[in-house]
């Protein structure tokens, strides 16, 4: 890439792309922080609203146990004869006329002017009252819209259907209302309310029932009114938002508009789905939708309880936030200009000032590549005349110090080599002692001197791989080993242990338990070294005195080839094996360089296996190593 665009890249980076990402996260949490303060307004809104529904409706509630408890309604039904109805379970209304009770024209006056007051009200449909006998006494009906403003009471021609008690109320001892929401044919949906008539005698009981009905769209419009005049303000005619109550079917109870009021909201608000199937459920929230003219609505709806009612308060969230839009995107092109601007100037600025750059790069760059010797070249006048020189000493030193790090670890290689070497004629060195020290004792013993020829042959053996790893220093130093393939470990653990421990025998307490064979994918010329290792380090733990060497083989639960060697030696501490055990040169011993069991855990590792140790001072060490199956081991 050429210095111009580079630059000019590097400038809008550091200019123009901050600037951009500030302003377009400061328009998005400005929109963030307006849709949460419209929610918040609206649920704030809707709990208002749905308080003052609950406060309307308990009001409604209050009015119809004040009626029941009023002396007259009492003395009425009190005074009426407790008949059974006409078949059992029967609560139906007859069609007939009300029979005449033997009750004061003064009370039933005083009754139906209670009744009428309230039904003056625009809250109430209809209002019953019912007999002791569950008999309906009379239904008294408010004035209609096109009528005289009478109170209608009827005591003929009433429909079975009409009017009803909730059945719970002739076996209640307590002044309360049971109300739900009924749908009646004249009238829509209703909340219907039966409250009992309680007389006082040994304890209350019900000896009649106030039945009636409340228009639904009445006790909903009041708040809902207040509610819109606070979201819309006085004077108002834009949408900006609506109050929408529904029942549990998703029928529309109240909306804004008048016109959709009594429908059904999937028909007449398709758009408005998801939020009507979360009212209808009974949820609370705030939720986004499109209008059908496109705009983007935010409605907040909560359930008003006790009723199977919902409210939701919704507002035209694209109107209420279009000024915020506007300043954002205005926001953002002028950042973008200012961006612009300011890193054309400074890209100018900034390459008439380096103009050498180009140059300095392409030096640099063939040092890169390996061109160590290139010399970047400058007139005595440039700037970055000082920078050439520089990038020349240091090319310089550079090609020094690789110089030096060749030879440096040649010389690493070669002191590994040298040890790992020593630790290993070391060992067959041990072997070969300890063989020397008991043909003196035993030379007698004709089985004695055939293991110990054994012994010789295995200790020439290794001599001779020592040999042949000096002279192939290459493949040491790279610690290429054969491939690993499927082996019976068994006759590799004899030989190393006639090698190593079975000399020991005159000290020390062998114990041998290995099974006839025990197959595993391993470099069995690598695992004999390991082998020879364990057993070499647990003689020598127990040095200083007598003591048993266990060696053992086997399989793990999980089916794989193990052997283990232990020691009753001195043991090692817990911080030894956590921070120094395995490491190259740790070693608790006074002789040796620390490097057997280094060497062990490399083998091991590099033919998929592993080493666990247990080990506890003054008690002993036991070093076991799991090894991988081999494939062909099905047994």
């Amino acid at each position: 890439m050429q210095s111009r665009p580079r630059t000019f890249l590097t400038f809008s980076l550091f200019c123009l792309i901050p600037l951009l990402v500030i302003s377009i996260l400061s328009f998005l949490a400005n929109l963030k922080f307006n849709e949460k303060l419209q929610s918040a307004d609206l649920q704030n809104e809707v709990e208002h609203t749905a308080s003052d529904f609950d406060l309307s409706r308990r009001d409604r509630e209050n009015e119809l146990r004040y009626l029941a408890e009023n002396s007259a309604l009492r003395k009425y039904v009190s005074a009426l004869p407790m008949r059974a109805s006409q078949s059992e379970g029967d609560h139906r209304l007859r069609a007939s006329s009300v029979e005449q009770d033997p009750v004061g024209n003064d009370q039933v006056s005083e009754v139906k002017q209670e009744v009428a007051r309230l039904l003056h009200r625009r809250f109430y449909a209809a209002i019953a009252v019912f007999a002791p006998n569950k008999r309906l006494l009379f239904v008294a009906e408010a004035p209609q819209p096109q009528g005289n403003g009478d109170i209608v009471f009827r005591t003929a021609d009433l429909r079975p259907d009409q009017i009803q008690p909730d059945d719970g109320v002739w076996t209640t001892s307590e002044q309360e209302s049971r109300c739900q929401i009924v749908r009646r044919a004249m009238l829509g949906k209703t909340l219907h309310c039966t409250t009992p008539v309680l007389v006082w005698e040994e304890k209350p009981s019900a000896r009649g029932a106030l039945v009636a009905d409340l228009k639904l769209d009445s006790l909903v419009a009041p708040v809902a009114g207040r509610s819109e005049l606070a979201l819309f303000g006085s004077g108002e005619t834009t949408p900006r938002a609506i109050v929408i109550v529904l029942d549990d079917s998703g029928g529309i109870v109240y909306h804004t508009n008048n016109a959709l009021t009594h429908q059904q909201s999937n028909n007449s608000m398709p758009y408005f789905a998801q939020v009507a199937n979360s009212m209808v459920a009974g949820q609370s929230g705030a939720k986004f939708y499109t209008s059908s003219d496109g705009d983007k609505w935010l409605a907040a709806y909560a359930p008003l309880r006790p009723t199977k009612l919902s409210l939701a308060v919704a507002r035209n969230y694209s109107l209420a936030t279009r000024t915020t839009r506007i300043m954002g995107w205005l926001s953002v092109l002028f950042a973008l200009l200012i961006g612009t601007v300011a890193t054309i100037f400074l890209s100018n600025y900034y390459l008439r000032r380096t103009q050498s750059i180009d140059r300095v790069a392409e030096g640099v760059g063939a040092i890169a590549k390996g061109k160590l010797d290139h010399r970047i070249e400058l007139l005595s006048s440039d700037g970055l005349r000082p920078l050439a020189d520089n990038v020349g000493l240091m090319t310089k030193q550079l090609r020094e110090q690789l110089a030096r790090e060749a030879e440096t670890h040649q010389f690493q290689s070669f002191v590994r080599l040298s040890a790992i070497l020593t630790h290993d004629l070391k060992n067959a060195i041990e072997a070969l002692s300890l063989t020397v020290t008991n043909m003196e004792r035993h030379f007698d013993n004709q089985e004695f001197r055939a293991d110990a020829m054994k012994s010789l042959t295995g200790a020439t053996e290794n001599l001779r791989a020592l040999v042949a790893r000096l002279s192939n220093p290459v493949t040491t130093l790279s610690g290429e080993h054969k491939r690993p393939k499927p082996v019976d470990l068994i006759p590799m653990l004899k030989r190393v242990i006639s090698m190593t421990a079975e000399p020991a025998r005159a000290k020390h307490e062998i114990k041998i338990n290995l099974p006839k064979s025990l197959l595993a994918m391993v470099d069995i010329e690598r695992m004999n070294k390991v082998a020879e290792n364990l057993i070499i380090n647990a003689l020598e733990a127990m040095d200083k005195k007598s003591g048993t060497l266990s060696i053992g083989a086997g399989k793990t639960p999980e089916g794989k080839p193990f052997f283990s060697v232990s020691d009753t030696g001195e043991g090692m501490s817990q911080r030894f094996i956590e921070e120094r055990l395995f490491h190259p040169f740790a070693t608790t011993k006074r002789r040796g360089v620390g490097l057997g069991l280094y060497t062990c855990r490399e083998v091991v590792t590099a033919n998929g296996g592993s080493i666990e140790v247990d080990s506890r001072q003054d008690a002993g060490t036991t070093f076991k190593v799991v090894l991988p199956s081999a494939a062909n081991d099905t047994r």
